[in-house]
């Protein structure tokens, strides 16, 4: 059985999925996976993604944005700068709440077989995300 690791990050106001992907794209983390990008758009919580082909980000960030999805979950799979690690990026609806889970490759503590290092992550996102009035996170690393 697989563990689930994830990271909500609460927002002081609704965040725009284009501004905080467009932000962490700017920072160098990639959406192109072999490719391609992974992305969610979910209004009936069957959470299916889909591919697109990796010229076709802007487009893919662009629709996350649109007011159809404010009520529904949308998200993109992003892999850090110059890494083989990343995860599913994902924007709750109300747009206060992003979950950041940990599926791609996940880093471990040293001398730990299943504990994922957590502080990796927060390290990385965490400056990117103050200055959009972030006001709380709750990292989790259950099995």
């Amino acid at each position: 059985m697989t563990r689930t690791v994830d990271i909500d990050f609460t927002f002081k106001s609704a965040v725009e999925p284009s501004s905080v992907v467009g932000r962490l794209v700017s920072s160098g983390m990639t959406a192109d996976v072999g490719g391609k990008i992974s992305y969610l758009l979910d209004l009936d919580g069957m959470f299916d993604w889909g591919n697109a082909d990796s010229s076709e980000l802007d487009q893919v960030i662009s629709l996350m944005g649109d007011r159809r999805w404010g009520d529904g979950h949308v998200g993109i799979t992003l892999l850090f700068a110059g890494s083989t690690r990343g995860g599913d990026l994902l924007f709750q609806p109300g747009r206060t709440v992003v979950s950041f889970s940990i599926t791609v490759n996940p880093k471990y503590l040293q001398n730990s077989s299943k504990f994922c290092d957590l502080g990796w992550y927060l390290a990385a996102l965490i400056p990117l995300f103050e200055p959009l009035g972030l006001t709380e996170v709750e990292a989790r690393d259950v099995p």
